[in-house]
């Protein structure tokens, strides 16, 4: 077998990068030729896959974190070809992508997960994925907009030595600064081209997954392979309203309520009287406006399909 795989150097906690030279190994013993391909600056993951689906390569495998996974499947959309399947070797800080579809991830330094992902690969067993498409850039996890948004631009700008050594801390003190004078947009946004929701949003998340920010399923009916994506809004414009909701939808996952808007769609519009901030599986990227579509069952993945099957139709 021949395949390509691609590495970001610095995703996750520098101590576990060694991690990959088990997986590599791995394929060794299994007969695989690794053609191995590293990042060297923001998005060149995107490129790296793109060129590898344009090469003939019909197997790409990304060993990074959430943000590197979305810009895989992204590179591989934007080939236009359907045939490349994608595997993944976790090795990020959050690795939510993993978490919710089981797949294995580092917790410790000794921790073998990298080579139970290479397992995985090496099974063959590839399910179509729905690939979330927004502003013409794919993603797996989720689109978010907003306050959220805020926080990742900062972490990702700022921080992004601190959040491989301590993410929680990281991220939380990145949530404290943004919530200082906290007031959301004017939004219009509307699904599938027939309704049409205005309000001060202080969260817009269109998600292909059900868990959010590693441990919260905030949208607890989302499936990976159902053509659909599934919208959360909060109408929040300050501090306080938006702090009480969201410790309500923490607390109760499926909660709806006066502040909650919960949809499914295939296409949303989102709008704002000024320019926010959104971001892709983490990865920040532009601002509004925002065009967030659905392409059902697009991208083959290697997953384990007995812990996959919770998330899966």
């Amino acid at each position: 077998m021949h395949a390509v795989l691609i590495r970001n150097p610095i995703s996750g906690n520098p101590h576990r990068q060694h991690a990959l030279d088990q997986a590599l190994a791995e394929f060794v013993r299994a007969g695989w030729r690794l053609d191995i391909r590293q990042t060297e600056r923001k998005g060149h993951a995107r490129q790296l896959a793109q060129e590898a689906a344009a090469q003939g390569h019909d197997r790409i495998i990304i060993a990074g974190g959430d943000g590197s996974i979305g810009q895989v499947a992204d590179g591989i959309v934007r080939s236009g070809r359907t045939d490349v399947r994608m595997g993944v070797i976790p090795l990020g800080t959050g690795n939510v992508f993993a978490r919710e579809l089981g797949l294995p991830f580092p917790r410790s330094s000794r921790d073998d997960a990298a080579v139970r992902a290479v397992r995985i690969i090496l099974a063959e067993d590839a399910k179509p994925l729905d690939v979330g498409v927004a502003n013409d850039q794919a993603f797996l996890c989720w689109a978010g907009c907003g306050i959220d948004a805020n926080v990742t631009e900062e972490v990702e700008t700022n921080l992004a030595f601190d959040k491989r050594q301590s993410p929680l801390k990281t991220y939380i003190v990145a949530l404290l600064k943004q919530l200082r004078g906290f007031e959301s947009p004017r939004m219009s946004v509307t699904v599938d081209g027939q309704e049409r929701l205005e309000g001060k949003f202080a969260l817009v998340i269109a998600s292909n997954i059900a868990l959010y920010a590693r441990y919260l399923r905030i949208t607890p009916r989302a499936h990976l392979d159902d053509g659909y994506l599934d919208l959360l809004l909060i109408d929040a414009d300050h501090l306080l309203p938006f702090a009480y909701t969201a410790l309500k939808i923490v607390l109760f996952p499926a909660a709806r309520g006066k502040r909650i808007i919960r949809r499914r769609f295939r296409q949303l519009q989102v709008e704002s009287d000024r320019p926010a901030s959104y971001h892709l599986d983490g990865d920040p990227l532009g601002t509004t406006p925002l065009t967030i579509s659905v392409l059902p069952r697009r991208l083959p993945v290697y997953l384990d399909a007995r812990t996959a099957r919770k998330r899966l139709t």
